[in-house]
């Protein structure tokens, strides 16, 4: 699972050119594991939430319209309608029922204006909060700026590891987006500041 490195699109392509493109994105021999095509879902809201054991630590993002660009941390989340937000907690809720078989999850969900659809669902270990996306402690931290894009995070990510250095992520990305993904597959103690301005101030 590389969150965000691979193609991904609202319309056909041909499968056999495509994986011979995507192949030479990853490191290894064989890179790609399989193609998946799902039928489409009018995007009326798109996003993201990782649901927990305990709903204090649920988190719910999205924006309005397709979801691709808030996933790779091009576009800030939105405010969801309440009537939306509901139906998430609902759908979350019906998720924590099973939770002693597929434990806490991270999920991208699409609304069509009348149902809500789960069109991913992967297992995680770390949930975090609106800010933190793996909580712990590192000696020290590695400002990184958002707008650097995911490929320049899991390099510093391979720079990093087994360090005890951490991760301040600088700009207004979700939690729930392939940002959050990558680092929480790493397992790097990180949190997201928002504040770019006034980091950018402070930094050197």
């Amino acid at each position: 699972k590389e969150p965000g490195k691979y193609y991904t699109a609202d319309k056909w392509t041909d499968p056999f050119e495509l994986m011979y493109v995507e192949e030479l994105k990853g490191k290894c021999e064989k890179n790609v594991a399989a193609i998946l095509s799902q039928s489409a879902v009018e995007s009326v809201y798109s996003g993201g939430a990782l649901v927990s054991e305990e709903k204090s630590k649920d988190v719910i993002e999205g924006v309005k319209g397709k979801g691709d660009d808030f996933m790779i941390g091009n576009l800030s989340k939105n405010k969801l309608p309440r009537n939306l937000q509901e139906q998430i907690i609902q759908l979350a809720e019906e998720l924590r029922q099973y939770h002693n078989l597929i434990g806490d999850v991270s999920i991208e969900w699409v609304f069509d204006g009348k149902d809500l659809w789960i069109v991913q669902l992967n297992q995680i270990e770390e949930v975090g909060n609106s800010s933190t996306i793996v909580e712990g402690k590192a000696n020290s931290y590695r400002k990184f700026f958002v707008e650097e894009g995911l490929e320049k995070l899991r390099d510093l990510i391979e720079e990093i590891k087994d360090k005890n250095i951490g991760i301040e992520l600088i700009g207004d990305v979700g939690i729930c987006s392939h940002f959050g993904d990558v680092i929480r597959q790493a397992k790097i103690p990180s949190f997201i500041n928002k504040t770019i301005n006034e980091t950018v101030n402070n930094f050197v």
